[in-house]
Formats: C-alpha cells, structure tokens, sequence
C-alpha cells in the first residue's frame, strides 16, 4: 500500500486530534457551576453538598434545599467570608465527610439512600462536641444551609411573610385597657 503525503498528513491529524481529546474523555470528575477564589470544588463536590443540604432541609409541601440552591449560597459564603484556616477546615471536612460516609455505608452519598444519609447526619449530631474537621464542615454547612434557606425569597414571601416594620397601621382598632397595671 503506497502512502502519499496527503493521506499522511490525514492520519496524522486524526492522530493528534485524538491524543488531544482523550485527557478530557477520561476525565471523571465533572466542572463546577461556580467559579471560586479560594476553594476548588469539583462538580462532583457540589453534587454532594447539594444532596447533604437536601438531606438536612429535604422537599415535603414546601421546596427543599436543592431546589433554592442553598448549596451555592454556601461555597460563595465559604469561599468570601471564612478565614483561610476555616476554609482548608471545610475543605477536609468536606473529604472526610465522603470517607465517612464511605465508612458507614460502603458507597458514596450520592449513591446512598435516604436513610443511610439521615444515620450518618444523626451521628455527626452526636458527636457534635468534636472539633476535627469533619464536625466543623456538618456544622458549617448545616448553619449556611438554614441561613440561605430562611433568607430565600420563597421563604420570605410564601412561608414567613415578611412585613416592615412599623407593620400595618389599624385605625379603626377599638381600644380595650390593658388588665396590667403600670408604674
């Protein structure tokens, strides 16, 4: 089989077109959806902080955690307003947490089912006099998850109905003594 320069150059091309491809097909693990400055999250990370925030806030007649993305509000808190210390604290947590859960159940927590995750979180409540690492990232997390929960807009205008102070005024309230004597 004679080769010409042309197809050479063919094959060639398709060669190196497929040694440049193949680092990224064999990438496993997947971008996150945001870009932090001092924390790297991969968007398998994210994945399971957005589960573990649905375990702890999870869906009944009102939205869940994951659907108000509770977990981003908590990497942008984590990555602004932490201290370098507490960050690289969080951030082993965060790996301690999977190798915990690993521990207890034999498979990741994304794979793990709900019970299995809400035996791992009552443990962590348990131990919740601990300092290492791990206990540090549930509290955490568990804290930015409640606060971004009860300061989403769903929750401030369909399950706390925010009113301004000085609230409504009543004018035509009839006014009744009060029993309490005062000084």
């Amino acid at each position: 089989m004679a080769v010409n320069r042309r197809s050479a150059i063919k094959q060639l091309l398709y060669v190196s077109a497929g040694m440049a491809l193949l680092p990224a097909c064999l990438q496993h693990t997947s971008r996150a959806s945001l870009t932090l400055k001092n924390i790297s999250v991969d968007g398998d990370q994210e994945k399971m902080l957005a589960e573990l925030a649905d375990t702890i806030i999870p869906p009944t007649t009102t939205p869940g955690a994951k659907a108000l993305s509770t977990h981003l509000f908590t990497l942008i808190m984590m990555d602004d307003c932490y201290k370098k210390e507490e960050q690289q604290q969080w951030m082993n947590g965060l790996k301690a947490f999977e190798q915990a859960n690993k521990k207890l159940n034999g498979r990741s927590f994304l794979e793990s089912t709900t019970p299995q995750r809400e035996a791992l979180l009552t443990s962590l409540e348990a131990a919740k006099d601990s300092k290492d690492d791990l206990s540090f990232f549930y509290r955490a997390t568990k804290r930015l998850t409640i606060q971004a929960y009860t300061q989403s807009k769903y929750f401030m205008t369909n399950v706390d109905i925010y009113e301004l102070v000085p609230a409504r005024y009543k004018g035509c309230v009839p006014f009744k003594p009060s029993a309490r004597k005062t000084a």
